[in-house]
């Protein structure tokens, strides 16, 4: 399998909330670099996910513009989410409206780059683009927010 296909497929496993199969991906040494000032072992980063998966059930993955050399593998990433069910009022009145909603669905849109030892993942860097600050403060913030819940 090519370091392409890997990456693809470590976002496969992602979106059907198979951590076991995501974490075969993943070097044990493997970190996560993100946007926040901490970095993330293989073990934090794989609940992060399950906590954001929680939150958000129809997270997806769109990996778009791979480039592979030698042992390092870029994309441009896309993380979108559905809203599942409509938040209602207390003792059930009707929906809110626009509740769950994004600003029109828009995705979260990212560089990333993955660097590998043999045929495992040992670093993931994303890259937010300057525009989406105010997205990923929020991402960041929701995040701490379920590490300390």
């Amino acid at each position: 399998m090519s370091k392409a296909a890997t990456l693809v497929a470590l976002a496969s496993a992602l979106e059907q909330k198979d951590y076991q199969q995501a974490a075969a991906y993943l070097a044990d040494h493997f970190v996560y670099y993100g946007t926040g000032t901490q970095h993330l072992s293989k073990p934090q980063f794989l609940e992060l996910l399950q906590a954001l998966q929680s939150a958000l059930p129809t997270l997806r993955f769109h990996l778009q513009h791979l480039c592979e050399t030698e042992n390092r593998v870029t994309a441009h990433l896309q993380l979108a989410s559905l809203p599942v069910r409509p938040f209602t009022t207390e003792g059930g009145l009707s929906p809110i409206a626009g509740a769950g909603r994004s600003k029109a669905h828009d995705p979260l849109e990212a560089g990333l780059e993955c660097t590998f030892e043999g045929t495992f993942i040992t670093s993931l860097r994303v890259k937010a683009p300057p525009q989406q600050r105010a997205e990923e403060d929020t991402l960041r913030a929701l995040g701490a927010a379920l590490r300390q819940s």
